[in-house]
Formats: structure tokens, sequence, C-alpha cells
């Protein structure tokens, strides 16, 4: 608030100025009279330090961030100028490897073929989503491996110029975007990808480059199913499973990876001990959940200005138990992002990121193993959205609908189908007036044979953990 100085000024005694120095002598005193300063009237010292008060003010508060066009409500996503709700609609684009975002560049739409994916997203793909498609959205990954290669408080500054362009396309083209820290079987020295390799090194220091072992209580499961055993050619062969290790391509370049993560998602890859371990450590009070939020801090940083980025998934598919953790470390990140872009939408999720409570444990008390004051943070919230993935459990899409939807209630959040690859599921959620995201756009990856085979430094993204089946013109 800017003050008058003629109105401070009006304050001032009459007979002194702020700062004035005056003569005092004790009655009959005959020493030389002693000067000292008068003591400032209150208002005066305002005076004086108000521009001080006003500069530091500047200094440390956050500057405005653009308003995002789209953002929750509540349990609906609306038009943020009208309060209409919308649904968002349209494909995922992710990058698994370097350079971890499609190039802005090039004049034609991206269509995979048997031999070749793509490497960009430019004027065409956004002209086809909006125009050809009739979409509005997508989820773009945001790799922190990418984005933040290193333990230090910036991000990388090609990654944010890249991520930028895009975004700059996306608003030109009122595409809205839900930016997602995608990952599959928590990282790089799991075989898998998502976490850095500094955050492994510092979670788990011991196993970085060891043979990979189900951990406890999921090793138990073996007389009963064959996912949760860890099965390679390599066996526990040290020599074999330390090429390469710390290397944050280790999941391309190391043999015993390859066999585990060349085709689909292996669920005891994401439940090995070093997975576990450091997952409890990104999830629990400390370092690793400082360093998590950290990094969604200076990605809302990085995009305050550019409202095209509507949303943000923090993590793909949790690979934990630990459900109260979990949602601490939610409120922790939104708390941070919400500072830096008060109307950010914000993405919580649980195990898996599968909608897989039964409905009427939802509705009895699906946050049974939730610390009482996050359920109350998602109650008492405005901008929340429960993002979920279907890929055939439940058996019916629907009974993953009617979860989300009592969840919806109890917590009183938005949500969004950010994967699937099921029209069932996307018709069921659109009945139901919830977004959704298809699986995916292109592949986005050369390091398979069929598309070459090419390995690090060589690479362009990575063909692993459930990389195939691109389309960029998905019908239902």
């Amino acid at each position: 608030m800017l003050v008058r100085q003629d109105s401070i000024a009006a304050f001032h005694p009459p007979s002194t100025s702020p700062l004035s120095l005056h003569a005092e002598r004790t009655t009959g005193d005959s020493r030389p009279p002693v000067h000292k300063a008068a003591t400032p009237h209150p208002v005066a010292m305002a005076q004086m330090l108000l521009p001080l008060l006003l500069g530091a003010a500047h200094a440390f508060s956050p500057r405005a961030s653009a308003p995002r066009a789209v953002r929750v409500v509540g349990k609906h996503w609306v038009n943020a100028t009208t309060g209409e709700p919308l649904l968002l609609k349209g494909p995922n684009v992710v990058v698994k490897g370097s350079p971890w975002l499609p190039r802005v560049e090039g004049r034609t739409v991206c269509n995979d073929t048997a031999h070749a994916t793509c490497e960009t997203f430019n004027e065409a793909d956004a002209v086809h989503i909006t125009r050809t498609m009739g979409w509005n959205a997508i989820r773009l990954g945001v790799a922190w491996p990418g984005a933040q290669p290193a333990d230090a408080p910036a991000l990388d500054a090609a990654f944010v110029a890249n991520l930028r362009a895009i975004l700059r396309l996306c608003e030109a083209h009122g595409i809205h975007v839900i930016l997602d820290m995608h990952g599959d079987m928590v990282g790089s020295a799991n075989c898998g990808w998502g976490v850095p390799m500094w955050l492994s090194q510092q979670a788990a220091p011991q196993l970085i480059g060891k043979p990979l072992r189900t951990a406890l209580p999921y090793s138990l499961l073996a007389p009963f199913t064959d996912e949760f055993k860890i099965q390679t050619s390599c066996g526990d062969n040290e020599s074999r499973w330390a090429e390469h290790a710390a290397d944050p391509d280790y999941n391309l370049l190391n043999g015993c990876c390859a066999e585990l993560n060349g085709e689909a998602n292996h669920p005891a890859v994401g439940f090995s001990t070093l997975a576990q371990e450091t997952m409890g450590y990104l999830l629990r009070e400390g370092k690793g959940r400082d360093a998590f939020v950290r990094y969604w801090r200076l990605l809302a940083e990085a995009v305050a200005d550019y409202p095209a980025a509507v949303g943000f998934e923090l993590i793909n598919e949790p690979m934990s138990l630990e459900r109260g953790a979990m949602f601490e470390t939610w409120e922790a990140v939104n708390d941070a992002v919400v500072e830096v872009v008060p109307d950010m939408s914000v993405g919580v999720m649980d195990l898996g990121e599968g909608a897989v409570l039964p409905w009427w444990f939802a509705k009895v008390d699906p946050g049974i193993d939730i610390p009482w004051s996050a359920k109350e943070w998602l109650k008492r919230s405005s901008n929340l959205f429960y993002a979920w993935h279907w890929y055939g459990d439940p058996k019916d899409p629907a009974e993953a609908v009617k979860t989300v939807l009592t969840l919806q209630d109890e917590w009183n959040i938005s949500s969004m189908l950010t994967e699937t690859m099921s029209c069932d599921a996307i018709k069921a959620a659109e009945s139901a007036g919830i977004s959704w995201s298809y699986w995916h756009y292109s592949q986005y990856c050369n390091t398979a044979t069929a598309y070459g085979g090419k390995l690090p430094p060589n690479n362009f993204g990575a063909c692993i953990l459930g990389w195939g089946g691109g389309t960029s013109s998905k019908v239902c």
C-alpha cells in the first residue's frame, strides 16, 4: 500500500523535525550544553523505514505467475474465466531417455511406422491434435533425470528451453498441458527409469550395480506367482550386474537390465530391495523428500509464465505401499508449488496409480492408512485431482470409474484418467465426466532393434518398459 508523505508528516510534533538536535541544560548548570538526538516520533520512524520495508517486501515476495486458463475447482476441471466444467482429452507425449523431450521442429505430423518413430512435436502436431482429432490437452513427461541431471538447485538450461518451446506451441493452439514426472520401475539404477541416478546413490549406495533381488515381503509371494521373481541369465553374477554401475544410462547399457526392461513393465523390478529403499527415501521425511519437493518447485518456477501448463502429476505409477508417507509428500509438494503458481492444479496418486480399491472400501475409509492431517488437507484443498490409470484391473473399467467417483466425493477432489490404451475405459471415464489421456502419441525412441538399436550417446529416448503402441490418431 502506498502512503502519502504529507499525511505522515502531519503527525510529526510541530516543535521538532524527525532527527533534530536540541540543547538540553539543567537549570543552574554552568557546564556547556550537551547535544543529543531527540527520540524520533514513532510515525516519523515509520516514515524513515517505509522505503526499506517496501524494498525488502518487494525483494522477497514472489512475482505473480501468469493465470492458468484451466484449473481444478473442487470436483471439476473448469474454464477459469467462465467457471464452466470441461473435459481434458488427448494423448501422452513421453520420451523415456535423452534428450527427454521431443524437439519442436519439422513440419509433418508424427506417425510411427514399423521401422521408425517420431522425435518431434511441432506446429503440424498441434493442428492435428486440436483440429483433426478434436482434443484439447496432452500429458507431457517431464523426466527428472533430464530436468535435473545433478543434485543442484537449478534445472538443466537446455531441458527448460525445450520445455518452454513446447508450452509456447501449446498455448498458441489452446492445448492444455499436464506435466507428468514420468518413470517406470523407479529409476535407472534399478533397470527402470524415473528418479535420477544421483538420488538412487543417496538412497542406497550399497546396492548400486549389485544383483537385483526382490524385497520382503514381496519375495514371499513367489510360490503364488512368477511376477515377483527377478530372473535373468545374469543370476547373481556380480561382475555382469556391475557393468556401467552408476552410469545414468545403466538401464540401457547394462545387459542384465536389458533382459528385464525390453518389453512390458515387470512388477518384480519395482519391488526390488533397491527400488523400495529408493522410494522410501523419496517419500519419507528427510533429504529425499526435500529433493523431490525442490524439483517440483523448480519446475513451477520454470513454467510460471507459461499458462499452457495447467497441472502437475507428481510421479507416474509410484511403486510403494507407504501410503501415509506418500500423501504427506504430495501435500509438501503442493504447498511448494502453489507458493509459485497459486492456481496450479496438482495430482495425487496411489500405489501404482491404479484405481483398484473396491468402491465400497473407498466409501468406508479410503484413507485408512493415511494420516488424519493429510486427509483433512485433501478435503479442504480446492486444486487437487486424483490421477489414475486403467490397464485391466479391476476387470471392468466401469468399476474403476465407480471407485474414482467415490474418492471424488469423499475427498472433495477432481480426477483424471491419465493413462490407458482402452477405448472402453476412455468411454466409461468420459460418460462420468472424467478427463482422460491415452497412452500414447508416439514411441519416441530408437533403442529397439526395429528402430536401429541405438545406445547412448546415440540414442533418442528409450524403448523400455511399455513403449509400444504409439498412435497419433487414436479413435474410439
